[in-house]
């Protein structure tokens, strides 16, 4: 239980994050998105990371 409400904390701090920057500096490019996939999910779709969870 603890968890998930630790990876909603995450998520929403995220996302408060990431409207911030497109406040600033407009809307992610495709070619931005794309790049942060493949960081994120790599080539064959699968979560990466520590946050994977």
């Amino acid at each position: 239980m603890a968890e998930a409400v630790a990876r909603q904390i995450r998520h929403q701090l995220l996302s408060d994050d990431l409207r911030r920057r497109e406040e600033e500096h407009g809307h992610f490019s495709d070619e931005e998105l794309a790049e942060a996939r493949a960081k994120i999910f790599g080539d064959d779709g699968s979560v990466k990371g520590p946050g994977a969870a």
